[in-house]
C-alpha cells in the first residue's frame, strides 16, 4: 500500500506509515487467531516477500479482528497522542469541534423545516 500511495501521490504526499494494529511481533507471538492464506490471491507474492522479510510464516495470516477492540483502541490512542504536541490543547479543540458539529446538525434540521415550510422551534415559542 505504501508503494501505491507514493506512486499515486506523484511524490507530493508527505505521509508517515506505521504498523499499529497487527504487527509482526503479534503474529510471531502466536496469541492471535490465524487462518490459512489464499495463495491464489494476486497480492500473495508481495505478502510472501514481506512475511519472509519479517521472519513470519507466509502461509498463515492474522486479521485485525483477531485483536481485542479495547487493545486496538489503546494502540491507536497511544500512537495519535504521541503525535500531539499539546494534549490539553488537543482536548480543547476536540470539544470545540464537537460543539460545532452539534450546532451544524441543529442548523441543518432548522433549514430542512424552513424549506418544508414546517414550524421551527422559534415559531413554536412565539405562539
Amino acid at each position: 500500500m505504501v508503494e501505491r500511495m507514493e506512486r499515486y501521490g506523484n511524490g507530493d504526499l508527505d505521509l508517515d506509515f506505521r504498523q499499529i494494529a497487527i504487527t509482526a511481533d503479534d503474529v510471531r507471538s502466536g496469541r492471535l487467531t490465524t487462518h490459512d492464506v489464499n495463495t491464489r490471491d494476486v497480492n500473495y507474492a508481495r505478502y510472501r516477500e514481506e512475511c519472509l522479510r519479517e521472519g513470519i510464516d507466509p502461509n498463515t495470516a492474522v486479521e485485525v479482528e483477531a485483536l481485542r477492540p479495547g487493545e486496538l483502541r489503546q494502540r491507536l490512542d497511544v500512537e495519535i497522542e504521541g503525535l500531539v504536541d499539546d494534549i490539553d490543547q488537543w482536548n480543547i479543540e476536540f470539544r470545540a469541534e464537537a460543539a460545532e458539529r452539534e450546532l451544524l446538525r441543529r442548523l441543518q434540521g432548522v433549514a430542512k423545516r424552513i424549506v418544508r415550510d414546517e414550524p421551527t422551534s422559534e415559531d413554536d415559542q412565539g405562539e
